[in-house]
Formats: structure tokens, C-alpha cells, sequence
């Protein structure tokens, strides 16, 4: 047979390495003992050893130096940690050293001259010895920083722990020329701003909405992006939209809520990255979120116009230095309509401005939308004041209207505050609806003087109103009952000898009436008992109960009939009086019937439930009827087109209606999302067609 070769001293010392077990724990005797061979022999001697280990060693081998590695981080950690207990963090019993840790600490030196003799460190470790750096690394920065985003200094004791512990411990590990030569202190610091950060991007939804008790966290974010060369704004980018997504975006958080959220991440975003192009990216999707909500603009008006609970909006409303805005800064990115021309210049490179976001998230808009205030960046959600300014006038409207004692201080001041940012010419007509209150104040006070002097009292006020000026008001004819008709024909005919020839037109759907009535209650022993009370009502609502002064029976044909109203109007609006125990309804064989209630026939519980009437006397400008209107008006807007042109796609519908309906009574606020919505329902009610390349044009009739 064939003679077995013999097996060299070097070979068979690395057998015996590898065959002493896999116990991490054993590592810096058995290196003692390669080490102490090799210094004793020649180079070929350590790479035969260093060759013959690294072939045939496990697969767990590079763990167990990692392990090993990280044991002895860990102990040097729990060491500065005990004597820095006071500055850093609390000590509990996992943080002292153990026997197993001061064993590892003994043994430290040798091991390290092993693997330096050995020539392990350079060539062969590096991978488990980063390894374990990271992993301490980050478990110790996560330590010191996570949910700590009010006090101030975290960042600053991260890179105190890197200086104490993680420095000293790297040069004895590689050596000091070594960590010069590889510059290991800019490595180490790059790592543990590294941390940080990730850290904190588990944390940014919290940084916006603790803002600004996040502020030391915030700046401290930032310094630690600085550090790293501002690599990591992309992924910081996209893990702050994933975030708002996910935590924001629903339809369970409310509109305000939105909103206030927003203004948090104008103010935490300009602070890490003047430039604005974080601040852009980041937020896009909650503009286009806040874009596609109805109350939206609403939201943010009354913020702005509310002192009391108006908070951050309305103190950005009364800031000294604000600027007008300007239309042209409030440009969406979205509105791809803005024809060219010989004056348009490229926008510089974003190589060339700080805050460069490598790899773009998003469109990047021009630079004076994203240096503006709060304000102009919530108007510029939309691209125009002018959704603004219509919503305020109706906001305005309804206050004006429910105001009953004419006072307009708040208002007045409000609208100025208002003028100096929106504009002198936008809000003309809200200066008009105000005037017009003060001037009823004035007419209300004449007529009230010529009353006394004829008269009881005066019983009827009215806000008389430019109503050019004012957003169209919901009004619904009927026939006041003769009672208050006459006493609205007196106060007309007092105004006509004031202001001849001008002349009053009532909008009978508007306004109150406040009536004492004999109602039933129950009284604290559960008994019903008949009791006089003021109820506040519509002028519709105390028209049908004056009828019953007349007489205490009537059927729903019969009102209709002498109102002048729809018989489903009528049984709608009486529920309000049956529900105040004040009328009762039947049924026989002439229809429905109401009636007043009396001591014999009210009950505790009858066992019927009403649903409440929705025109209680609330004063409201033309809501859900103009919204029909204009939904109309684009109805016949888009058929007129289609009839002429045949069949168009969304985004030449979207730009045409922008154009022709500019100049209507309707105003037309859709974007090209909602503008979609609206022709899947004329689509669905067989009034267009939608052709596969997405082309629609009217349904052919036969």
C-alpha cells in the first residue's frame, strides 16, 4: 500500500486548534498556543497555520470570534457605565461585571498579542471584529437616545462613550499605528452618528408630533446627517413618508388633526434642512392627502379667523414680519398648465445647493415655494388664495348672520388681519358684508326709536344685506302666517320711508324666531305636567304652529296648501314640534294629521321615535342647494362640450372647465382625481360613456 506522508508540526498544531471544541470561550487559550509556535518559527511556518485554520474551520468559526469580540466590547461597556453612572444611565444588576467578564478582561492582553503575532487582525478578522463594533454599537446608542427627544446633550454623550470606551478599545485591539493609518477615529465616528440615526428613524412620526419638546432631538439629528456627509436624507425621505402613511394618512384622524401634523413638519424639517427640499419631499403625500379632503380649506380658515382655538394658524395669521401672499409662489406642482415662455430659466442644480437629496423623491418645485411661511405653504396645497377667500366669505356669512346683537369687532379685526396677507382686493366683498351689518345696526336702531314712539316695542330685527356681495343664501318660499307677516310688513314699510326708494326682500328661509309655548315635561317624580318654555326656531317652523292659533286641527294637505309648500317639507319640519311635546300626529282616512297636544292626551312615552328635523332655525348660507347648483352647472358644462367636441379625456376636460367655468356664478375647485370621480357617476347613470383608451363622450341614444 501507499506510505502515509508525515504531517508537519505547524499542520498538526492547527488540527489540534480546530479540534479543541467550539467554544467561543476557549479562543485566547488555544491562540496562546498558535502564537507562542509561531513566534518560535518562520514566516512560512504562521501562513501554514494561518492557511490550514482558516481552510478547514467551521462554518461557525468567524461567529464565534465575533461572539468573543463582542463579550469583550460589552465588558468594557459595563465598566464605563458603572463608573459613569451618575452622567449616563441607570446601572442595574445586568450591568456589572460578572466572573465570566473579569475572565475575558485577564486574558485580554495576551489575546490581543496572539492575534497580532498570529497577523489574524488585518488580514483575516476584520469582518466579526466590525461585526461586533456595529452590533455593541448600536445597542449602546440605542440605549442612550431612543425616547429621549426632550433633553438636550444626547448625541454629545453618544460621542463621549465613543472617545471612552469604543476608541481606547479599538487601538488595543488593531494597534496604534494601525488606527492612525486607517483613520478608525472618523470610522468610529461615522458609526455612531450612523446609530443615532437610525435610531431616530424609528422615531420620526414621534419627533413631529412631540414638536417642540423634539426640538434638542431634531437639532441633534441634524448635526448627526452633517457628520455623516448627508448620505442618508433619502432613506430618512422615504422612511418619514412610510411613516405618515401609515400613522396619518387614514380616514380615521381628522382633518385638523392633519393639519396640525403638517404645520409640525413645516417647523421640524426647515430645522434640519433650510434648503427646503426635505421639507418637499417629505411632505407630498400629505398635501395631496389634505388636497383630496372636502373640509379641508374650511379647516384651515377657521383656525385662522379663531382666536380662541385658532392656535398655531391664527398666531401665523397675526405674525408682524408675514408677507402678502403671492400667487405665484403658491404654483402646485401637479398644475401642469402653465404654458412655457422665452423667459423660463432651468432651476440651478441641486448639486449646487445644500440639503441635496441623492436620487429625488418627487417633483422638486421652485425654491420660493419651499421658503415660505406656514400660511403660504397650506394655501399652496391648492396653487390659489381665491378657494381661500370663498370660503371665508362663507364662514363670514354665517357668522354675520347668527350675530344678533350687530357686534363686528372680531370680525373687523379678523378681516384685516386677513387684508394684509391675502390682499386688499380679494377680500373687498367680505369688507362689504361687514359694512352691511353695521349699516342694519344703524337702520335697526332708527326703526326701533320710531316704534317706541308708535308702538310697544319693536319685534322684528333684520340684517339687511348687499346681497351682490354676499355668497349666495338658501331660500325657500312659503307664506308666513298672517301674524308675522304683519309684523315683517311694518318693519318694511319703516325702512322704505328710510331709504326710499330701496326696498326689502326677505329671504324667508333664513333667520329666527324666538316663542314662548305651553309644552308637556316630565317633573322630577316622572309626572307630565304642562309647562311654559322658550324655544328658538326657524320663521318656517313658528309659521306652521301659528297656524294652529287658528284652529288645533290640521292635516299635512291642508298646511301645504295654506304655506304654500311641499306636503314632505311640511311632515319633515313638524317633527320638531312633536318632538317638543307641543303637537301630536295620526293617521285616518283624510291622511295625516296634527294637532295640540292636551294635559289628557300626553303621554310619558309613546313609543314612536321622530327624526329630528335638519332646519331647526340654523341660519347657513346656500351649502348643500349651491353645491347641487354647481354640480349641475358642471353637468352641463361637460355635455356642451362633449356635444361639440365629440369625445375627450380627463385632463382636456379638467383644463376646459378651469377655463369656461372661470367666469360662472359656480366656482370650480376640482382636481383632476375628484373631476374623475365625478364622470364615473355620470358614467354609472348612463349620461357618458368611458371608452378603453379612457376617452368619454356622451351615451348615443337611439
Amino acid at each position: 500500500g501507499a506510505k502515509r506522508a508525515d504531517v508537519s508540526p505547524a499542520t498538526k498544531l492547527a488540527n489540534e486548534f480546530l479540534g479543541d471544541g467550539n467554544n467561543w470561550r476557549s479562543l485566547p487559550m488555544r491562540l496562546r498556543k498558535l502564537a507562542s509556535f509561531v513566534g518560535d518559527e518562520s514566516d512560512e511556518a504562521q501562513r501554514l497555520i494561518t492557511a490550514t485554520v482558516f481552510v478547514r474551520a467551521p462554518e461557525s468559526f468567524y461567529d464565534d470570534f465575533e461572539q468573543l469580540f463582542e463579550s469583550l466590547l460589552n465588558a468594557h461597556q459595563k465598566k464605563w457605565a458603572v463608573n459613569n453612572a451618575e452622567d449616563s444611565m441607570e446601572v442595574d444588576d445586568t450591568d456589572l461585571l460578572n466572573e465570566d467578564d473579569e475572565r475575558l478582561l485577564s486574558e485580554e492582553i495576551s489575546l490581543y498579542a496572539s492575534l497580532n503575532t498570529l497577523g489574524w487582525i488585518k488580514k483575516k478578522l476584520h469582518r466579526p471584529f466590525r461585526a461586533a463594533l456595529n452590533k455593541v454599537t448600536m445597542r449602546v446608542i440605542s440605549e442612550i437616545a431612543a425616547h429621549n427627544w426632550e433633553e438636550e446633550g444626547v448625541y454629545h454623550r453618544a460621542m463621549e462613550w465613543k472617545s471612552s470606551v469604543l476608541e481606547p478599545w479599538v487601538t488595543s485591539v488593531v494597534g496604534v499605528s494601525a488606527f492612525a493609518e486607517r483613520r478608525y477615529d472618523a470610522q468610529l465616528e461615522y458609526s455612531c452618528s450612523e446609530a443615532f440615526i437610525m435610531v431616530r428613524m424609528g422615531e420620526l412620526f414621534e419627533l413631529v408630533t412631540e414638536w417642540p419638546e423634539s426640538l434638542p432631538a431634531v437639532k441633534e439629528l441634524r448635526v448627526a446627517l452633517d457628520r455623516t456627509g448627508r448620505l442618508w436624507y433619502q432613506s430618512l425621505a422615504k422612511k418619514w413618508r412610510h411613516s405618515l402613511r401609515a400613522r396619518l394618512l387614514h380616514p380615521g384622524a381628522e382633518t385638523s388633526q392633519i393639519i396640525d401634523v403638517y404645520i409640525n413638519i413645516i417647523k421640524v424639517l426647515r430645522e434640519m434642512d433650510p434648503s427646503g427640499e426635505l421639507l418637499e419631499v417629505v411632505s407630498q403625500p400629505v398635501r395631496e392627502y389634505l388636497k383630496g379632503r372636502e373640509d379641508t380649506i374650511r379647516c384651515i380658515v377657521t383656525s385662522l379667523t379663531d382666536e380662541e382655538n385658532g392656535g398655531e394658524l391664527y398666531e401665523e395669521l397675526k405674525r408682524q414680519d408675514a408677507k402678502p401672499l403671492d400667487d405665484a409662489q403658491l404654483l402646485d406642482e401637479e398644475d401642469d398648465e402653465t404654458q412655457p415662455s422665452f423667459d423660463w430659466m432651468p432651476p440651478p442644480s441641486i448639486l449646487n445647493r445644500r440639503g441635496v437629496i441623492s436620487g429625488q423623491i418627487g417633483t422638486i418645485t421652485s425654491v420660493s415655494r419651499r421658503s415660505g411661511d406656514t400660511l403660504s405653504m397650506l394655501v399652496g396645497i391648492y396653487g390659489s388664495k381665491d378657494l381661500f377667500v370663498n370660503e371665508y366669505r362663507n364662514m363670514l356669512a354665517d357668522k354675520l348672520l347668527n350675530n344678533l346683537d350687530y357686534n363686528t369687532d372680531k370680525e373687523v379685526h379678523n378681516l384685516e388681519l386677513l387684508k394684509l396677507r391675502f390682499g386688499d382686493l380679494s377680500l373687498r366683498t367680505a369688507e362689504v358684508m361687514i359694512k352691511d351689518i353695521d349699516e342694519s345696526k344703524r337702520i335697526h336702531s332708527n326703526v326701533r326709536s320710531t316704534f317706541q314712539s308708535r308702538y310697544q316695542h319693536n319685534e322684528v330685527d333684520a340684517a339687511i344685506i348687499s346681497h351682490i356681495f354676499w355668497p349666495k343664501l338658501s331660500n325657500e318660499e312659503y307664506k308666513y302666517h298672517p301674524s308675522l307677516q304683519e309684523k315683517i310688513d311694518r318693519f318694511s314699510t319703516e325702512f322704505r320711508k328710510l331709504k326710499n326708494p330701496r326696498k326689502l326682500v326677505w329671504m324667508k328661509q333664513l333667520g329666527t324666531v324666538d316663542l314662548e309655548v305651553e309644552a308637556y315635561e316630565n317633573d322630577p317624580e316622572g309626572k307630565l305636567v304642562s309647562s311654559i318654555k322658550s324655544v328658538t326656531c326657524s320663521p318656517v317652523h313658528a309659521s306652521l304652529l301659528a297656524n294652529f292659533e287658528d284652529k288645533s286641527d290640521w292635516t299635512s294637505e291642508e298646511l301645504s296648501t295654506q304655506m304654500g309648500m311641499p306636503e314632505e317639507a311640511i311632515r319633515k319640519r313638524m317633527t320638531f314640534w312633536i318632538n317638543q311635546r307641543v303637537l301630536k300626529s295620526h293617521q285616518d282616512e283624510s291622511g295625516l294629521r296634527y294637532s295640540l297636544v292636551s294635559a289628557c292626551e300626553a303621554e310619558p312615552n309613546d313609543g314612536d321615535t321622530y327624526e329630528e328635523d335638519d332646519h331647526q332655525g340654523q341660519i347657513s348660507y346656500a351649502g348643500t342647494n349651491h353645491n347641487q347648483d354647481a354640480t349641475d352647472a358642471f353637468e352641463s358644462y361637460i355635455c356642451g362640450m362633449l356635444s361639440n367636441l365629440g369625445s375627450l379625456r380627463l385632463n382636456r376636460i379638467h383644463s376646459m372647465l378651469k377655463s369656461f367655468v372661470a367666469g360662472s356664478d359656480h366656482q370650480y375647485d376640482k382636481t383632476p382625481q375628484q373631476l374623475a370621480i365625478f364622470l364615473q357617476e355620470l358614467c354609472k347613470r348612463n349620461v357618458l360613456e368611458c371608452s378603453p383608451d379612457g376617452t368619454y363622450s356622451l351615451v348615443k341614444t337611439s
